[in-house]
C-alpha cells in the first residue's frame, strides 16, 4: 500500500515534468501525422528521419533518440521522464508489432499504416491503455523493487525467485485490469479533442495525461479499499 501511494503520487506529479509532456505527446500525436500528409516532415523536425522507417527497431531507436534529444535541449531529465520514455517504446514495439506482417521483413508504408491505424478513437484508447497501463506497473516495480529483495529467501515472504515472479505477473495484471477505466475514457477523449475540436497541442493533451492519472489513482483506490 505504501508502494502504491507513492507510486501514485508520483504518476500525479508527471504532467508538470517535461520529459514526461515530450512522450506523451509523441503517443497523441505520432498515429495522426502517421495517417496525414507530411509525416516524413514531421519525423525530420523530431531528428528521427524517414529512414528509420525501414523496420521497428529502427523506429523505436529513433524515438529513444528523439527524446533524449528533447531531454538535451531542455536540460531537464528525471526518473518520470525515463520510465516514460521506456513505457512509450514498449508500448509502441508490442501494439505495432502485432499489426505488422511475421513471416517478411515490414515496409515502411506497412509500418507508417500500423502506427496510423492508431489514430481512431477505439484504437488510440487500446494504445493509451497499454500505455498508462505498462507505466504504472513499471512505477511500482521501480519503488518495490527496492524493497522486495529484503523479502526474498528462506523464512521469508517470497522463498524463491519464482515466488517472486509469481508476484511480478500478479502486479502487472493488477495494472492492467486498473487500466480499463482509461480505456473507457480515452477513445472519447480522442474523438473530441482531435477530430472535432482539432486539438493536437500540448496544453490538451496534458488535461488528457492529468485526468487519466486521476482516474487510474481512483480506481487503483477502490481496489485496495476492498482488498
Amino acid at each position: 500500500e505504501a508502494a502504491a501511494r507513492a507510486s501514485e503520487h508520483d504518476l500525479k506529479r508527471s504532467t508538470s515534468d517535461p520529459g514526461f509532456q515530450f512522450v506523451t505527446g509523441l503517443l497523441v500525436r505520432l498515429p495522426f501525422h502517421a495517417r496525414a500528409p507530411g509525416f516524413e516532415n514531421v519525423l525530420t523536425d523530431l531528428g528521427i528521419g524517414s529512414e528509420r522507417l525501414s523496420s521497428l527497431p529502427a523506429f523505436l531507436a529513433g524515438l529513444n533518440f528523439a527524446i533524449e534529444r528533447n531531454a538535451f535541449e531542455v536540460g531537464y531529465s528525471s526518473d518520470l521522464g525515463e520510465l516514460a520514455k521506456a513505457t512509450l517504446t514498449e508500448t509502441f514495439a508490442e501494439k505495432i508489432g502485432e499489426r505488422l506482417p511475421t513471416l517478411f521483413e515490414p515496409t515502411p508504408q506497412e509500418l507508417r499504416k500500423a502506427l496510423a491505424g492508431f489514430a481512431s478513437g477505439q484504437e488510440f484508447a487500446r494504445l493509451s491503455r497499454a500505455f498508462f497501463a505498462n507505466l504504472t506497473y513499471r512505477s511500482l516495480d521501480y519503488i518495490l523493487s527496492r524493497e522486495l529483495a529484503n523479502h526474498t529467501g528462506t523464512d521469508r515472504r517470497y522463498t524463491s525467485d519464482a515466488d517472486r515472479l509469481a508476484f511480478d505477473r500478479a502486479l502487472n495484471q493488477h495494472a492492467v485490469e486498473a487500466s480499463r477505466i482509461v480505456e473507457e475514457y480515452a477513445g472519447g477523449w480522442y474523438g473530441k479533442a482531435v477530430w472535432q475540436k482539432n486539438r493536437l497541442n500540448q496544453q490538451e493533451i496534458d488535461r488528457f495525461t492529468r485526468y487519466s492519472f486521476k482516474k487510474m489513482r481512483d480506481e487503483l483506490g477502490r481496489r485496495r479499499a476492498t482488498a
